[in-house]
């Protein structure tokens, strides 16, 4: 067998550029994993691919090529494209003097799909480099389609063939979701990517109070890699009887709340972890807060507060809500932002989102 040391390898700092105007990312990224953002899939990979003789059953060689891919979706355009590139790290017996190959892709359901990355099969040798793209269009248009897609990469010499499968059969990664639900534009993302939700710190109060509540209840709600996800509740009519079970006539807005005051509740009404979906009948029951306005030297400063602060004790562990009297700028600052992002990542009813209030692990 042939192969060759990794410093004898030319590399490539930049290759084509891929379909989202950046360079492919994979390249500082762990090789046999896929790896996903938001609009982009990426994976680079080591393949071996054994050569059989189809007539005698006989094993002439095996080839080892290197794979590297990246997917760029838009989130406001239903044709995404694929940057991809091969190359011939090694290889045995028979093959020594070269093989053949090809690449063929299927992007599954309603997904119309280009000509691959080049027409093959292709001959190849020791270092040889294949490259091109791929460019697919969603074509329903209607509702959302998640499309699989999934790839073969054939080598052939002679009669001898052999062949590697992979995609959506090995990871849900390779999967691009389209809708046009949405907004008013459709687009497409990458739903197993399971975003994270800043609050913006000029929200203060409002990302404090949903830091504590995070940090205090038992199910730290949204706090990634201590509870779990948030999920959208698509459902206007839900969400508002959402808030109005945990924002009921038992809430008052503290006379200290810098006016115009709100009630403010988390998790959020329009997601599935709303206490009310989580059988709370009354806001009573959450956890208390308030923000309460000092001025010293004439200057206001903002505080969160709530029961038993003074006394070192934490708001109830065991409670399924909270709810603050929060300053309307701070609480709808923080659903605008919501709005803004869920249009952003194409959030649909159930789909996950985390909420970064601050917090550390």
């Amino acid at each position: 067998m042939e192969t060759v040391a990794p410093s004898q390898i030319p590399r490539k700092v930049a290759r084509a550029a891929a379909a989202g105007g950046g360079i492919t990312w994979c390249d500082s990224q762990e090789q046999g994993v896929v790896h996903v953002t938001r609009t982009s899939i990426c994976e680079g990979q080591v393949v071996d691919i054994t050569l059989i003789d189809t007539e005698h059953g006989e094993v002439l060689g095996e080839a080892f090529l290197t794979v590297k891919q990246q997917v760029d979706t838009k989130n406001t355009d239903v044709s995404f494209g694929e940057d991809f590139f091969l190359r011939v790290q090694g290889f045995s017996g028979a093959l020594i003097s070269g093989f053949n190959v090809a690449v063929k892709a299927d992007c599954l359901p309603a997904c119309q799909q280009g000509p691959g990355p080049w027409t093959g099969p292709a001959p190849v040798s020791l270092l040889s480099e294949k490259e091109g793209t791929w460019q697919r269009n969603w074509t329903k248009n209607t509702l959302h389609d998640n499309l699989m897609l999934e790839y073969t990469l054939t080598a052939t010499y002679a009669n001898a063939k052999g062949s590697y499968t992979w995609g959506v059969n090995q990871s849900a990664g390779w999967e691009v979701r389209c809708d046009n639900e949405i907004g008013t534009i459709p687009g497409c993302v990458v739903p197993s990517f399971t975003p994270t939700l800043e609050i913006p710190t000029k929200y203060s109060e409002a990302r404090q109070f949903i830091g504590m509540a995070q940090a205090s209840m038992n199910s730290h709600p949204g706090w990634e890699g201590k509870g779990q996800p948030l999920h959208r509740e698509a459902n206007e009519t839900v969400a508002r009887k959402n808030r109005e079970k945990v924002c009921d006539s038992t809430f008052t807005a503290d006379a200290s709340t810098p006016k115009p005051a709100q009630c403010d509740e988390f998790p959020f009404a329009k997601s599935k972890e709303s206490g009310a979906q989580q059988g709370v009948t009354s806001g009573k029951t959450c956890q208390q807060y308030t923000v309460v306005s000092q001025t010293i030297e004439g200057k206001q400063y903002l505080s969160l507060t709530w029961p038993g602060l003074n006394q070192g004790k934490m708001p109830p562990a065991k409670a399924l809500c909270a709810r603050a009297s929060m300053p309307k700028a701070q609480n709808e600052g923080v659903g605008g932002e919501l709005g803004r992002k869920t249009k952003q990542w194409r959030l649909l009813g159930g789909d996950a989102y985390w909420v970064d209030a601050g917090n550390k692990q």
